[in-house]
Parts: C-alpha cells; sequence; structure tokens
C-alpha cells in the first residue's frame, strides 16, 4: 500500500477565527480512476480574499482600534459583515488530505478535508483516450470547534449594548452541496495532465460566538450565514505512476447573507467579493 505524504503547516496569519480556511480546492483530473484502484493525497491549500470581502474582513481589525469599538449602525453592519466573511469564507492557509477511489464505467467516489470542512463527492465522467468530461455533485459539511469562549449570555441584561470589540469563534457547524463540471487532458504515459472546470454551490453554517462588549465584556452569542458562490478553476498534475505533484487555482464570487445576536439586539448583513484558492498535494495510487 503506497500513501501520499505530505506534510502541512497551518499558517493561521489571516485563519478563520482560531479556525482554518475556508478553501476547498478539487485537485484532481478529470479523468476517473480504473475500477478497485484508491488514490491518496495531501497538502495545503489557501484562501485569499480581495474587493469587499477584503474589506469586510479588515473592517473587523479596525474596530478594536475604535474609541469605544464599533457604535454607529453603520460601524455595527461593518463588524457583522467583517464576522460574516471570517467564519463563512474563512480566509487564511488549511491543509488537504483526500482519498478517491474507482467505481468503475468511468464512475468515481472521494472524500476529503480541509481542517474546517469535508466535502463527499460522485462523478460520471465521458472518457476519450486523451480528454475527458466529468460532471457530479457533492455534498459539503463545515465543522470546527477551536474551544468555548468565556461569555455571558445575549439574552443576559447586563451584556449591555456598548461598542463591538472583537469577535472569536467558539464553535461552527455547517452544510452544502456543489455542483463540479470539469473537462481535462491526459498524455499518452499519463506523466502530465490538465483539467479546467466551472464549480457551483451553497453553504449554510451555524456559529456560537463571543462577542467583546466595549468596555471588555464577552457575550456569548449566535450567528447564522448563507453563503453562495460560483467560478472557474484550473489545474494540473506531473509525475511518474503511483506518484503526482498537483497543483490548482480556484476563483469564485461568493454572496454571504448572515445575523448576528448582541447585547443589542439582532444584526444583519450582507457582503459579496472575489476569493481565490490556490493549493498543491503530493498524490499516490495502488
Amino acid at each position: 500500500m503506497k500513501l501520499a505524504v505530505g506534510g502541512c503547516r497551518l499558517v493561521l496569519g489571516a485563519c478563520l477565527l482560531n479556525a482554518c480556511a475556508g478553501g476547498t480546492p478539487l485537485l484532481h483530473p478529470a479523468h476517473t480512476l480504473p475500477e478497485g484502484d484508491i488514490s491518496f493525497a495531501a497538502g495545503s491549500s489557501g484562501q485569499l480574499v480581495v474587493g469587499e470581502l477584503a474589506r469586510a474582513d479588515r473592517e473587523l481589525e479596525r474596530a478594536p482600534n475604535r474609541p469605544g469599538g464599533a457604535t454607529t449602525d453603520d460601524e455595527r453592519r461593518r463588524f457583522v459583515e467583517g464576522g460574516l466573511t471570517r467564519f463563512a469564507v474563512a480566509p487564511g492557509v488549511a491543509p488537504f488530505v483526500a482519498g478517491r477511489v474507482g467505481l468503475g464505467d468511468h464512475n468515481e467516489a472521494g472524500i476529503a478535508y480541509t481542517g474546517r470542512s469535508f466535502r463527499l463527492d460522485a462523478r460520471h465522467a465521458f472518457e476519450w483516450p486523451s480528454l475527458a468530461l466529468s460532471v457530479g455533485g457533492a455534498a459539503t459539511g463545515a465543522l470546527s470547534r477551536p474551544g468555548d469562549q468565556p461569555g455571558r449570555d445575549v439574552s443576559d441584561p447586563a451584556s449591555g449594548n456598548g461598542g463591538l470589540r472583537r469577535l472569536e469563534l467558539a464553535s461552527l457547524r455547517g452544510y452544502g452541496l456543489e455542483l463540479p463540471v470539469l473537462f481535462g487532458y491526459r498524455s499518452s504515459a499519463d506523466v502530465v495532465k490538465a483539467w479546467v472546470g466551472l464549480r457551483a454551490g451553497f453553504e449554510r453554517d451555524s456559529a456560537s460566538v463571543s462577542v467583546v462588549v466595549a468596555p471588555d465584556t464577552a457575550v456569548a452569542s449566535e450567528a447564522d450565514a448563507t453563503r453562495l458562490w460560483a467560478g472557474g478553476l484550473v489545474g494540473f498534475s506531473v509525475g511518474l505512476d503511483p506518484i503526482e505533484v498537483r497543483v490548482e487555482l480556484d476563483a469564485a464570487y461568493q454572496t454571504v447573507h448572515g445575523s448576528m445576536l448582541t447585547g443589542s439586539g439582532e444584526l444583519s448583513g450582507t457582503v459579496a467579493g472575489l476569493s481565490l484558492t490556490p493549493a498543491a498535494a503530493i498524490s499516490a495510487k495502488f
């Protein structure tokens, strides 16, 4: 049995409130595995946000530097949008571990784990010697439990309605669906493979959070978000059977709408923008 061995160190610079990042690359070619063959892959992925998503993330970082925190309606809305970006889109770096199995008749199934979430998928490919068109579906689940955060219950009158200063994640759970389509090429000796594709999906997340309210009161609260996204990807692999090195870049436009309870009531917000997910892994099959 030959396993793909890859180390990935968790770099948490812009990470999801002490959890792992939300990037979920495919990192597999369009052609399916032969019946009974199994492959494993290990590596890492990054989730980068630009435009409005990056602005929302920066606004969350600025809140503790404001006198009294986020106090106006506009500042509170931007605080919530930053929180939604942090726990639903989740910029940062995460590990990537995956396994796939060939089911025969150009069918394949797989499972992947990225630190914050897992992904179960099945697909069918229309294959020719060098080209393939793959169509499938996937179910995703988000599960992260960095640890319980202290705080008053949001319904406690003593929690107050001061300015919002910081947001800390206690736990995250969610589910989603995805539709990926891939078109790919492989060389005659399987040394080089390349693929391009389209992906679209949604995810529904719920989180237990601790909101730090000015001057320094931690309020235990709840937040929820619905994320819709669509985009494309390009990837390639190079190697000699059974080892491959795979690289992929995904880009997606994401829209997140959600709400959060605080000491001053429920606050809602919507944020949208572009995310980039570079990823790399070592794969082996047996």
